[in-house]
Parts: C-alpha cells; structure tokens; sequence
C-alpha cells in the first residue's frame, strides 16, 4: 500500500489503489457479509455506490452530501464517529477519501 502523503495533489485518486486499503483495513470487518452494520457493505465499489440504511454512501463530485464523509471525519465527542476507536482514520486518510469522491468516486 502506497503511502497516503506520496500522493501529488494533480494525481487522480483510484478506489482500486488508495481507497480499498484504507477501507479494508479500518472498515470492512464491521460493513461486508450478509449482516454490515447500517445495511452499508464496504467491501466493493458497487457495494459503496449502492448505499445501506439511510441512503447513498458518497454523491459522486459532491464530498459534503453524502453520510460517508461526514462519518468519517473526526469530530471530538461525536458518538456516531466512524470507524470507532483505536481505528479512526488519520486526517491525511480522510482528505484522500475526500479528494476520491471530489474527482468522482472511481
């Protein structure tokens, strides 16, 4: 896995290559399978643009509409931060994801 601070800022951001490992790694134990916490499967880019319980995921081209980013973002006292704990994304973590839905989610 490529490190998140190697990347420039006029490189396109792929699922593929910089998103699914920061997704496998702090989020799919508690969002794949038949029962994912909030109906939201995170194991698959088809699965992410499908959405869970409340509704799309991510707009794609639009970081602040959808509940992904906004769950994800490190709030201090928030209770329905994700991911919970020691497993919270860095800051650097969180402005990747950020910047993959702003280019367009692919």
């Amino acid at each position: 896995m490529a490190p998140v601070t190697a990347l420039a800022d006029d490189k396109s951001v792929t699922y593929q290559d910089q998103i699914k490992p920061i997704f496998d790694q702090h989020c799919v134990e508690c969002h794949e399978g038949w029962f994912p916490k909030g109906g939201l499967r995170m194991d698959s880019l088809e699965n992410l643009r499908e959405g869970g319980k409340n509704g799309p995921s991510y707009f794609a081209g639009k970081p602040d509409k959808g509940r992904l980013i906004n769950m994800i973002k490190q709030v201090p006292g928030r209770f329905s931060q994700m991911p919970p704990g020691e497993k919270s994304l860095t800051e650097a973590q969180y402005q990747l994801i950020r910047r993959w839905i702003e280019q367009g989610a692919r």
